[in-house]
Parts: C-alpha cells; sequence; structure tokens
C-alpha cells in the first residue's frame, strides 16, 4: 500500500466516522406529533396532550432566550415540575428550563421578548376540549406578578398553560430541529422545535 493510498483511506475513514456522528445526532420523533401551524406541535398519545407554539422565537433567535408557549393534560391524575421541562439542542445538549432567578436577573430582556412574541401568538388552548378548567402553570413572574410555583397538577379534565424560557449557554440560538421535553409520570413526550 503506497502512502497516498494511505492518505486516502485514512480520510475515508475519518469522512465515515464523521457523518455517521452526524446521522446520529439527527433526531427522530414519534409519530404522536402533528405540525398544528408554520411553529406550532401538538403531541398527542394515550398519557398525554401537549401543544407547543413559538411562531416569535422560530425566526429570532439571535438573543440568549427563547420562548415556547405550552399547553399541556395527561389522562391520569399528575404533578408535574419545573424540571419535567428541558430542550434538546440538534447536537444532543439538553438545555434545563430557565430559572425563576435568571428570569428576574434578566427581566428587562425577556419582558420585550413576551412582548414581540405576543404579536405572533398562538391559541394553545383551542386544542384541548376541556378548555373550560384551565389555570397557569405560573412557573414564571415578572415583578409585581404574583406567585411562582415550582409544581402543578394536571390530569384529563383540567388543561394547564403558560410560557416556557429556555436560555442558550452561549447566548444565541443556531438554527436547527430542537426537541421540546415534558417528563410525566407514565413516560415522556418530545416534541420537534425548528429555529430557522
Amino acid at each position: 500500500m503506497t502512502i497516498r493510498t494511505m492518505t486516502w483511506t485514512g480520510v475515508a475513514a475519518a469522512l465515515s466516522v464523521l457523518l455517521g456522528t452526524t446521522a446520529g445526532a439527527q433526531q427522530e420523533f414519534s409519530p404522536a406529533n402533528h405540525d398544528r401551524g408554520r411553529a406550532a406541535v401538538e403531541y398527542r398519545d394515550q398519557d398525554v396532550h401537549v401543544l407547543a407554539a413559538y411562531y416569535y422565537s422560530q425566526r429570532h433567535h439571535e438573543s440568549r432566550w427563547i420562548v415556547i408557549d405550552a399547553a399541556l393534560s395527561t389522562e391520569e391524575r399528575s404533578l408535574l415540575a419545573r424540571d419535567a421541562f428541558s430542550l434538546r439542542t440538534p447536537a444532543g445538549r439538553e438545555i434545563p428550563l430557565a430559572t425563576q432567578r435568571r428570569i428576574g436577573e434578566d427581566t428587562v430582556t425577556v419582558q420585550q421578548l413576551v412582548r414581540n412574541a405576543s404579536v405572533e401568538g398562538h391559541d394553545v388552548l383551542s386544542y384541548f376540549s376541556q378548555r373550560e378548567r384551565t389555570y397557569g402553570m405560573r412557573l414564571f413572574t415578572f415583578p409585581f406578578g404574583g406567585v411562582v410555583h415550582d409544581d402543578f397538577t394536571v390530569d384529563h379534565n383540567e388543561v394547564a398553560a403558560g410560557p416556557l424560557f429556555f436560555e442558550s449557554p452561549t447566548g444565541a440560538w443556531e438554527d436547527g430541529t430542537y426537541a421540546l421535553i415534558v417528563r410525566h409520570p407514565n413516560g415522556v413526550a418530545e416534541l420537534p422545535i425548528r429555529l430557522e
């Protein structure tokens, strides 16, 4: 084997490893997911019903914050804590839901995000038949906005809704398909979140 052949063999092997890693990082999603618009996705199976809408953040994610409006119910009575939510990046890194402390430290920026996102709002509750029994998740608040909760309860008769804030560790969000992860007592729902 010549040096040139060995070099090309090495390059081919390196490319195959690199392509294999990239293919492994691609996320596959359950058929329980259904697109409900350009930036709205519904996940529904026998245990949980989740709707996530992110119209503003889909195309405006150059800052460190994104917001996803979410609503959910479960078939069985379930207690969900704030750590039930996370966002997995296209590279596979899992980012936890922001803390109330971080929201408080960057209130001006996050309130501006909420104002901007309200223009492109999407009625996440319209996908639930039990709309008359809804309440806020209350995982976040702004100054003088009331009490923050670390958990909430839902079942097949009650829907909880509210914003989910995520902060990029790098200061901005790259384009790509992320996964909103919702851990509930009977499993995990993963919804595709496509940032463009």
